[in-house]
């Protein structure tokens, strides 16, 4: 379920699927509970998704940009071995709704092959990558907007067509 914000025509995930979608993710990063610093980031009890997805706990790109125009937002939750994996928030172009991705945020590390960094770095991409495998299933499962998702509901509604 979304809420269209008054200010534009976008369709802000509602405050009880993003709580859902940060609850599974943090489930699957940090199986013994996320860390203090990490907590700072949430959302507060009984939040407005729009002022918490504008505020300065959240990434958005353009970083500047009005809520009409973000192409999408970035949630640094990052994981129990990883600290700078995001929960993602992105447009689909020429769509008004976000759809929920993990950005593992790892794709830029790079360790010269044989050089003693390597087999650590390709273990740790790895784990990012089940992680975020793992929360897109969960959050699949749980019916949240994830690009599966998004795609099949674009399918039947050219069906219906």
């Amino acid at each position: 379920m979304t809420e269209k914000d008054n200010k534009s025509h976008l369709a802000i995930p509602a405050a009880n699927d993003l709580s859902r979608a940060i609850e599974i993710y943090l489930r699957h990063a940090y199986p013994n509970g996320p860390s203090p610093e990490v907590q700072l980031t949430l959302p507060d009890e009984g939040f407005d998704p729009v002022e918490y997805l504008m505020s300065e706990k959240v990434q958005r790109d353009p970083s500047n940009a009005p809520l009409g125009n973000v192409r999408s937002f970035g949630i640094r939750l990052g994981n129990s071995l990883y600290p700078h994996m995001k929960l993602r928030l992105s447009r689909p172009p020429n769509d008004d709704v976000f759809i929920l991705s993990v950005d593992s945020h790892d794709a830029f590390l790079f360790a010269p092959e044989g050089s003693s960094e390597a087999p650590a770095l390709e273990e740790l991409k790895k784990t990012n990558m089940s992680i975020a495998s793992a929360v897109m299933k969960a959050w699949d499962s749980a019916g949240l907007l994830t690009e599966r998702n998004y795609l099949r509901r674009k399918i039947h509604q050219a069906k219906d067509r």
